[in-house]
């Protein structure tokens, strides 16, 4: 069984993936999408996406007297660059891709093929740039882009 969370941030990874990639048509051969924070790079030699920190509210009831619930999830992207240019595009490319048409589809990734079975509503997207004290080289040219999604769901089907 995969958790809700875990079925959100592969989603909304997966969503991003395609829009990058598939729909917009950055190289992959410059692009690299990973799954989580480069802790142990050492070397930079193509652009990084990498899954950052995600964290939820604690949520709230979204209708007197049922079981349904609102959660908001806060889903980061650490985008590591060669160039501060290509950090600044990759970083606003995927902040524009992400909020494409205001929701992204919520997939039971446990299906072959992944089957959508929800929407989340995007209630915000942002780019930042990140400065580091004595970067190392990789780390000179990173930004952030964080997604806050709305998820509504019965807590009893969870």
């Amino acid at each position: 069984m995969i958790s809700r969370e875990d079925l959100i941030t592969q989603s909304v990874q997966s969503f991003a993936r395609n829009q990058v990639f598939d729909v917009r048509g950055y190289p992959q051969d410059k692009v690299e999408f990973i799954e989580s924070f480069p802790y142990d790079l050492t070397q930079l030699d193509r652009n990084l996406i990498a899954m950052g920190f995600n964290f939820d509210d604690d949520g709230e009831q979204a209708e007197l007297g049922s079981d349904l619930k609102r959660r908001i999830y806060t889903i980061e992207f650490w985008v590591f660059g060669l160039t501060n240019t290509y950090a600044r595009n990759l970083a606003n490319v995927l902040k524009f891709a992400l909020d494409v048409d205001g929701t992204i589809p919520l997939l039971d990734v446990a299906q072959t093929p992944p089957v959508e079975i929800d929407r989340l509503v995007l209630v915000g997207v942002t780019a930042h740039r990140q400065i580091f004290p004595n970067p190392a080289p990789w780390q000179q040219f990173v930004w952030t882009t964080q997604a806050k999604v709305e998820d509504t769901y019965h807590a009893s089907a969870v």
